[in-house]
């Protein structure tokens, strides 16, 4: 055990840790960061028909529940403009982002770190909003970023000093 998890659970971590990464990254690219334009315009979920519709309707209802707000993510509008790939990321956040062995509020919480880590001002602000939904304070936000600050800072140190790991899995 590792962290205090089994290997489901580090295994959970590395999952969510991809996605979040992965969900900055498609939110930078979309320019959805800059909060200008965006590089691709979002559709109205009103003009949205068939299985879109029906994602987008399920989206809605999570976000509602998951931040009080009753608006489709602009991501999520984005997205939708190419149906199988909204599908696709759709249900990889709900298999990764749901309670498994990890709470969904810790997953989220480690989401929100690695979207700081990567400056993802949309994914931070995204996180955020589910995590003060769910109680979340100003006090715990602060605490993930001071993780984040951390180990950043040790990574950094470490690799500019080019120290080799001489920690070893468990044999």
């Amino acid at each position: 055990m590792r962290l205090g998890v089994d290997e489901t659970g580090v295994t959970e971590v590395m999952g969510v840790t991809e996605h979040a990464k992965a969900m900055a990254t498609t939110a930078g690219a979309l320019g959805l960061d800059t909060r200008g334009s965006p590089l691709i315009a979002p559709i109205e979920v009103k003009e949205s028909d068939g299985t879109v519709r029906v994602l987008l309707d399920e989206i809605a209802a999570w976000w509602r529940t998951a931040s009080g707000v009753a608006d489709v993510p602009v991501l999520w509008r984005i997205l939708a403009r190419n149906p199988h790939y909204l599908e696709a990321t759709w249900r990889k956040d709900r298999a990764l982002m749901s309670d498994g062995a990890l709470s969904a509020r810790d997953k989220r919480r480690t989401a929100l770190g690695v979207s700081m880590a990567g400056r993802g001002r949309y994914m931070i602000d995204h996180h955020a909003e589910i995590l003060r939904h769910a109680g979340d304070t100003d006090q715990d936000l602060l605490e993930v970023l001071g993780v984040v600050d951390h180990y950043t800072t040790l990574n950094t140190l470490s690799e500019g000093m080019q120290i080799e790991s001489d920690i070893r899995p468990p044999q």
